[in-house]
């Protein structure tokens, strides 16, 4: 039997391991959904919109978050054991973008990074030099 395309195009899971150090993770996806689904322990999970307002959930067993295409958002072990949960995206390839990378992994200059973070000189190469940015 041949499958249609809307057959043969269903989620995407791939396994998301989060572990009990306080560990963050500020990605994007530009060309997918994300969707995490709780299998053990809790989760602090959230995005932020385009007007900045930031939209902030627990998740526990059972429990499903949808983090829209291109916002940035992350997901963090909530409590103090090992948290696993199941991620599935809406796209094949939803892309990746991590907002440490983007601002400080590259050969942007620095004092544009500056006037884009608030961030002083120092703080922005001791950033990049531990990101592998140059300038």
């Amino acid at each position: 039997m041949e499958q249609t395309g809307s057959q043969r195009n269903h989620k995407y899971l791939w396994p998301l391991l989060c572990s009990h150090k306080p560990t963050l993770l500020v990605p994007s996806h530009p060309a997918g959904n994300e969707v995490p689904t709780v299998l053990q322990g809790t989760i602090c999970a959230g995005f932020v919109d385009t007007a900045n307002k930031v939209y902030l959930k627990t998740l526990k067993k059972g429990d499903v978050m949808i983090c829209p295409i291109g916002l940035l958002h992350f997901q963090v072990n909530g409590g103090g054991s090992l948290a696993t949960a199941i991620v599935s995206f809406s796209s094949p390839s939803p892309g990746l973008q991590i907002l440490d990378y983007v601002l400080f992994a590259n050969d942007l200059p620095s004092l544009l990074v500056e006037k884009t973070t608030f961030l002083d000189d120092a703080q922005v190469k001791k950033l990049k030099g531990v990101l592998g940015g140059t300038n």
